[in-house]
């Protein structure tokens, strides 16, 4: 039942950021978010929630940023 939650984000950042010219600040961003969320010291049951919800949008941004950039795998590997 999360994963399909966690999916709605990452299909939601892929809809509202298809084509723009700023995925590559925001994945940076979204990657910093997801970051930060990790070193909360906060439960930890409750930290993973975080983590998985910041993972799902950094997803989103990855998957733009991989489909506009043709090299990008090619440099990544």
């Amino acid at each position: 039942m999360a994963y399909m939650v966690y999916q709605q984000y990452t299909t939601a950042v892929k809809r509202g950021y298809r084509g723009r010219p700023d995925v590559p600040d925001e994945h940076a961003r979204a990657r910093a978010f997801r970051e930060w969320l990790e070193r909360l010291d906060i439960d930890p049951a409750i930290r993973a929630e975080l983590v998985e919800l910041g993972r799902s949008l950094e997803h989103g941004f990855e998957e733009l940023r991989t489909r506009s950039d043709p090299d990008h795998r090619r440099r990544a590997g």
